[in-house]
């Protein structure tokens, strides 16, 4: 049962992530507008989640120290979350990264 919520969650992170990616890409600009060059950098996440010693850990996004580790043990989740955490899964706001802390950590 708890990895069954631990897959819903992370399946209602990353479609929340993809959305708000959808939402703020400069492809979501309506083609009429002109775009400078500062404008089309595109919003880059705060932290990034990802796999250390089998384990979850939060990343600052650019940064190769965790500045947490959790007891969420990458052999807990479905193959296809497994993946996603073992490449990285962004998070762009205090309040995503808030919601997955509490929603996987105990």
């Amino acid at each position: 049962m708890k990895k069954a919520v631990i897959a819903l969650s992370l399946c209602c992170i990353t479609l929340f992530s993809f959305l708000m990616y959808q939402q703020f890409s400069p492809s979501a600009v309506p083609a009429a507008e002109p775009i400078s060059a500062d404008e089309q950098t595109e919003a880059e996440p705060l932290y990034l989640v990802r796999e250390q010693n089998g384990v979850l850990a939060i990343y600052p996004y650019g940064s190769n120290t965790a500045a947490e580790i959790t007891d969420i043990r990458l052999s807990s989740l479905r193959e296809y979350d497994q993946k996603l955490m073992q490449h990285g899964f962004p998070l762009y706001t205090e309040q995503e990264l808030t919601s997955f802390l509490e929603d996987f950590g105990s």
